[in-house]
């Protein structure tokens, strides 16, 4: 069970080997960078293609270390700190007394957010804006990188297969990354993966598991259970990012369509998220019964059947020399996500929050959500069913394909051209009570926040 907001405080750091969803940096504080510097390393990073420098920083860092780390990327340890005059950010990872300070060299602000999210996603670190990415309006991010809200896609079925479940025989599934078609049936046959992959970051990343030939797929009860599955993932999005065959430029770590056995290609981190043993409820999900069945309330794969899944992974933990309860300290996951799920906001800056007049004001640039809670609701989540916390007086937002909000464009219950009301579904949204106490939320995407402040509302 996760803890409550207000008695945990907000991690400076966090840790994730790898992430499978999109967060944002907290604009309003810096994390902990030290000032000694053992010494840096500069390489091309094999799944971006960009050259960065990693910089050693803190006392507990060694050269036997440092080296060892640089060795990882095919590259040698020098001293002294990286020098690159444009910089886009760095990426900061770690605890305060050994840091890793990523730094990636560029000049063009449009690759801004792209690496935010990359260090904050996939790497579980803190992205410090540079120079080229430290002005108060990033630029606005491009239409593949805006979270596209889910569709319900209902079509009819595919020649040769049964009708399906839904009205007049259709097949009706979510666009969603916790979405998934019917049982037996593929879920990019039936939905959009286009749409799928703007709700999280996609990266080809080629797994870190070696090949290894595995004679349990001789075993006629394993390779019954393992073709289960292979049928369960193939129904669900992950396909859509870890299907070689789907996806723009390969698979992002586990791969479906990996020869032999392709449970080999998620490390020990990935079969203990696929199998529930970390808890990753923060990535939301869709009830059973308005999802075709599957179920991800207690594994991290959608599934008909939870415990024959958590049953089938864990057996791969203990194939590996493993346990789940090898994983049972574990923070949730994603690292970024829980992060968010624990800030706890202050008083915004003067001159933030719900003027008398009903302006709204933030800091950190155009926003696409914008929200006004109860000063004790939860940090909103992720759609489907974590974005709506209890608590919400009123959300506004725009589609995916109009221009995002800037700070003072907003009136508190009047929607401005081009947004849409996210809360309440109809009607106007509560008054605010002079003298009260309210949490202005406010995202440049979903997963992005700008603004997370308290103001009083002075009426």
């Amino acid at each position: 069970m996760l803890p409550s907001r207000s008695t945990w405080p907000l991690p400076l750091l966090v840790f994730a080997p790898l992430a499978l969803a999109a967060g944002g940096c907290n604009r309003s504080g810096d994390p902990l960078i030290p000032e000694s510097v053992l010494g840096h390393c500069t390489y091309k990073n094999r799944f971006s293609d960009r050259t960065e420098c990693r910089e050693y920083r803190g006392d507990r860092w060694d050269e036997a270390g440092a080296s060892a780390d640089c060795g990882e990327w095919g590259a040698e340890l020098e001293s002294g700190a990286c020098d690159d005059e444009d910089i886009l950010g760095a990426c900061v990872l770690g605890d305060p007394e050994r840091v890793i300070r990523v730094v990636v060299p560029g000049s063009d602000a449009g690759d801004c957010r792209q690496q935010e999210r990359g260090c904050e996603i996939f790497g579980g670190g803190i992205f410090v804006p540079g120079p080229v990415c430290g002005g108060e309006d990033l630029p606005d991010p491009v239409e593949g990188d805006v979270f596209q809200w889910p569709v319900l896609e209902c079509k009819p079925p595919l020649a040769g297969e049964p009708a399906g479940q839904s009205e007049g025989g259709d097949v009706c599934t979510w666009s969603m990354i916790s979405g998934c078609t019917e049982p037996g049936r593929d879920f990019a046959a039936y939905a959009s993966c286009d749409r799928v992959r703007t709700q999280r970051p996609y990266s080809a990343q080629p797994t870190p598991q070696p090949e290894v030939e595995d004679p349990r797929l001789s075993d006629p009860a394993y390779a019954e259970e393992l073709a289960w599955v292979t049928e369960q993932v193939s129904a669900c999005a992950c396909v859509c990012c870890h299907q070689t065959s789907l996806t723009p430029d390969g698979a992002a770590i586990w791969d479906l369509e990996a020869p032999g056995n392709w449970i080999h290609t998620f490390t020990p981190y990935g079969l203990a998220f696929a199998g529930g043993f970390l808890d990753s409820s923060l990535l939301g999900a869709y009830p059973a019964d308005q999802n075709n069945g599957f179920d991800r309330a207690s594994t991290g794969l959608p599934t008909t059947d939870p415990e024959r899944m958590r049953a089938f992974f864990a057996a791969e933990l203990e194939h590996r020399g493993l346990s789940p309860d090898d994983f049972a300290d574990a923070d949730p996951t994603p690292a970024p996500f829980y992060q968010q799920y624990l800030f706890a906001p202050q008083a915004c800056a003067e001159g933030e929050g719900v003027a008398a007049d009903g302006t709204i004001t933030w800091e950190g640039g155009s926003a696409r959500y914008v929200y006004v809670l109860a000063a004790d609701a939860p940090n909103p989540g992720v759609p489907p069913n974590l974005d709506l916390p209890e608590g919400t007086h009123w959300r506004v937002e725009v589609p995916w394909d109009s221009a995002p909000m800037p700070s003072r464009s907003v009136r508190y219950g009047e929607l401005p051209e081009g947004a849409r009301q996210g809360f309440p579904k109809d009607g106007s949204p509560p008054a605010l009570e002079a003298g009260s106490t309210y949490y202005l939320y406010v995202l440049a995407d979903i997963g992005v926040p700008i603004t997370r402040c308290l103001f009083k509302y002075a009426g």
